[in-house]
């Protein structure tokens, strides 16, 4: 297995400009494979984040929202919409957050979602959900909770295909590339 990318989640409400700084500083430090956006970015962010080969998602917006921003995707918190939402997504990513639901990440992959996030902090017993999923499935998992460069120990060997940043990076841009470079450096 290729090692994890790192899959960046803009906190709601930060202002573009401190989106668009964090990233850039991010991707220099790290192999950032996407970015999670509220529904309030701008199009021009959009194309600036995509501009650094971001992937751009839009966290739980309405969908139309995803097309005029000329988005990457949408993330959605439930498994029940993908199955609709595939029908006018074609190119768009869909990515599901199943928390620590089984259930919900097996019904989302069948649904035809392209990425299940995983709250692998929140399970408290039985195998690993990371290791669960690798085991069956194909489509990516992403290691939702972040995760600290002390974490990788315990997270790697579940070989999450997406890893989430500390939020700590959104305090600055150089904060973002300390935090993704202290990842980095494990991660290789």
């Amino acid at each position: 297995m290729s090692k994890p990318r790192f899959f960046l989640v803009a906190p709601d409400g930060l202002a573009d400009d401190a989106i668009a700084a964090a990233a850039t500083t991010a991707v220099k430090a790290g192999d950032c494979a996407s970015i999670l956006v509220d529904d309030k970015i701008g199009a021009a962010t959009v194309a600036a984040l995509q501009a650094l080969d971001l992937a751009v998602i839009i966290r739980d917006c309405e969908p139309r929202l995803v097309h005029r921003l000329k988005a990457d995707g949408i993330h959605v918190s439930r498994a029940a919409p993908v199955k609709s939402l595939r029908e006018s997504f074609r190119n768009e990513m869909i990515g599901v957050y199943a928390a620590t639901s089984r259930h919900l990440a097996m019904e989302a992959a069948e649904s035809g979602a392209d990425y299940v996030a995983f709250a692998q902090a929140s399970q408290h017993s039985g195998e690993p959900l990371l290791s669960w999923w690798q085991e069956i499935f194909e489509i990516p998992a992403v290691a939702w909770d972040p995760v600290s460069p002390e974490e990788l120990a315990t997270l790697l060997p579940q070989k999450p295909d997406f890893i989430r940043p500390s939020d700590d990076m959104w305090l600055s841009p150089a904060r973002a590339a300390e935090v993704v470079a202290a990842l980095a450096a494990r991660v290789s």
